[in-house]
């Protein structure tokens, strides 16, 4: 019965995230500047699969009756904009998501990329991506500065949040200092990143 369960509980949630697994209206930028129109998906990805997945864009043009979809790879993708419609506070949101190609990992090789949404973009930039793992779907908060791999953020991990993003921006005393005093918390990672990006970029 548990398992019964938690399967129909992942597969509502898959329904919940359009753009994970299902086909959803997107217009696609590549970086050769061609750009489609047409209706694209990601995989969802298990957390402990999201820095190891090699992933593909998925995109399919239902108006020429394509019956095959063609990959894209993060390499080749300068962005993806979904148009996602979402329940907030029992009010139905339509908005534009917009998903990057991010680097989940530099080996001495090559940089392995995969695709998240940006939330804010600068000198510090702001992912999210939503994963399942341990019966649970949530939003994997993702933050990486500039040419550099993304670290999750999230907010059911077990370690301090307080003295991992104090360590991570040990270059703004001024966030350091509003991090110890408990003025900023984990679920005001949107407001860290900003105030870093405000105050302490170079």
């Amino acid at each position: 019965m548990k398992i019964k369960i938690t399967l129909t509980f992942l597969l509502l949630s898959l329904y919940v995230n359009a753009q994970y697994n299902d086909w959803t209206k997107a217009t696609v930028h590549l970086m050769n500047n061609e750009i489609f129109d047409g209706h694209a998906r990601l995989a969802m990805l298990n957390a402990k699969e999201l820095f190891s997945s090699k992933e593909k864009l998925r995109f399919v043009n239902f108006e020429i009756k394509q019956r095959t979809s063609t990959k894209f790879s993060p390499e080749e993708v300068e962005k993806i904009v979904f148009e996602v419609s979402e329940k907030i506070k029992g009010r139905r949101i339509k908005r534009k998501a917009v998903f990057v190609p991010v680097i989940k990992e530099i080996t001495k090789k090559k940089k392995i990329l995969g695709f998240a949404e940006i939330v804010i973009d600068g000198k510090v930039k702001l992912f999210k991506r939503t994963v399942y793992g341990q019966n649970k779907i949530y939003e994997e908060s993702l933050i990486a500065k500039e040419g550099e791999a993304v670290i999750p953020f999230n907010y059911i991990e077990l370690k301090s949040f307080k003295n991992r993003a104090s360590e991570y921006f040990k270059d703004c005393p001024n966030l350091v200092s509003k991090l110890e005093n408990k003025k900023y918390r984990r679920n005001d990672l949107e407001e860290i990143v900003t105030f870093y990006n405000s105050n302490c970029a170079k």
